[in-house]
């Protein structure tokens, strides 16, 4: 999952939610509707609300201000504004002032569109809009998977160290510019890094259904990306998963077709346990854990289609499954202030690998927006951590 659905999700949370309610008084019938509604949920992708309005705005000097109302509108760090359905993006630097639920930004800079009162969007972590911001060479590519083909970014490092690649895999319901923070600090490395679309996205195939895998699924597209890089002179490959990428990353790396030239794998805010995290989900609307229980067994089963044709195997995607398989190096960056995807299955995973995983663990930061909140800690340690990776010893460099 990634920033641009949590609108939906509270939105669909919710209906199941108020299903889950009435349960007591229609009996199993209400109580697998509500299962049913919460399964679809998390594998149906959505368009995401535009929760935040700019109420006002000011030009001082050579600034100017903009002061919104909604949620997310006070996250700490700097972002970028997604508005007018995604045809304007700005960037907004931190919280200046947040008095009677308006809370006032500067605007850095408006990339594209009209930024005026009134206008509609959502705050978001990406901050790049585009490959070509980073300052490196791009080339825009596709690669062949099992549905057909995707379109990636192939972005060149100055200094290229022979055949070491990464690639980038966004979160549920993003697109990959998401990813686009985790570039600059693997391009400092050396690494040539390959930025992927993946089934469901535009750019690239429908998946089953025209659904989500919940990262199972979207592992053999990660899988078919590693191909490309080894067919373009890779030896050995670093993953970077953003939430449900993170998902879809740990599976490669740990049953893919390609496990064996993976010499590592950085995730941020990853999607480790979905059983609790479902479970998690509903329980901000107070269902029972019993109808997000129903809900998963449906997926599970293959009786609410997902993007897996035989049901989503919920037992492999556990931070003990996981670490059973673990033969690499990960850095996990998480954070307590994560109110979607909480840490804590990241700290599972952590304590069962201390030997293989490094989990670096803030105080702040929501889902997939830990590097704007602090970007220098963040983007240092991820460039120690690649630097640092050792070569598997079966591959030449």
């Amino acid at each position: 999952m990634a920033e641009a659905e949590k609108s939906a999700w509270r939105e669909w949370w919710g209906r199941g939610a108020a299903i889950a309610g009435g349960a007591a008084a229609i009996g199993v019938a209400g109580a697998v509707a509500a299962g049913v509604t919460l399964a679809r949920k998390a594998v149906v992708p959505r368009d995401a609300s535009m929760p935040i309005i700019v109420d006002q705005m000011k030009q001082s000097e050579s600034r100017q201000y903009v002061w919104l109302l909604g949620q997310d509108a006070d996250l700490p760090g700097r972002y970028s504004f997604r508005f007018d359905n995604d045809a304007g993006h700005a960037r907004l630097g931190p919280v200046l002032e947040a008095r009677g639920g308006r809370v006032v930004r500067e605007v850095l800079q408006v990339d594209r569109g009209s930024l005026t009162v009134g206008a509609r969007g959502r705050i978001g972590g990406w901050w790049f809009t585009s490959p070509e911001e980073l300052g490196f060479r791009v080339e825009h590519i596709t690669y062949p998977t099992e549905l057909g083909d995707a379109d990636a970014w192939l972005i060149h490092p100055r200094r290229a160290k022979k055949k070491r690649w990464a690639v980038h895999v966004h979160g549920r319901g993003a697109l990959p510019e998401e990813t686009l923070r985790g570039v600059a600090p693997l391009a400092r490395a050396g690494i040539t890094n390959l930025v992927i679309s993946y089934r469901n996205d535009p750019g690239a195939p429908a998946g089953e259904n025209g659904r989500y895998g919940i990262g199972i699924a979207e592992s053999r597209d990660v899988d078919a990306a590693i191909a490309e890089a080894l067919r373009r002179g890779a030896a050995r490959v670093t993953l970077f998963g953003w939430s449900m990428g993170g998902t879809a990353s740990l599976v490669s790396a740990t049953s893919g077709e390609h496990s064996g030239v993976i010499d590592g794998l950085i995730l941020e805010s990853p999607a480790v346990d979905w059983t609790t995290l479902l479970r998690y989900q509903a329980s901000l609307f107070y269902a029972p854990k019993a109808i997000a229980d129903i809900g998963i067994r449906l997926l599970d089963a293959g009786v609410v289609r997902g993007g897996e044709p035989e049901g989503i195997a919920f037992a492999k995607l556990t931070p003990e499954s996981f670490a059973r398989q673990l033969t690499v190096p990960v850095l996990i960056h998480a954070s307590k202030g994560d109110t979607f995807v909480p840490c804590e299955s990241a700290q599972r995973l952590a304590a069962a690998r201390p030997d293989l995983v490094q989990l670096r663990l803030q105080e702040e930061g929501e889902h997939v927006k830990l590097w704007n909140v602090d970007s220098e800690p963040w983007e240092r340690v991820t460039e120690q951590f690649a630097r640092s990776l050792p070569r598997p010893p079966w591959r030449g460099e």
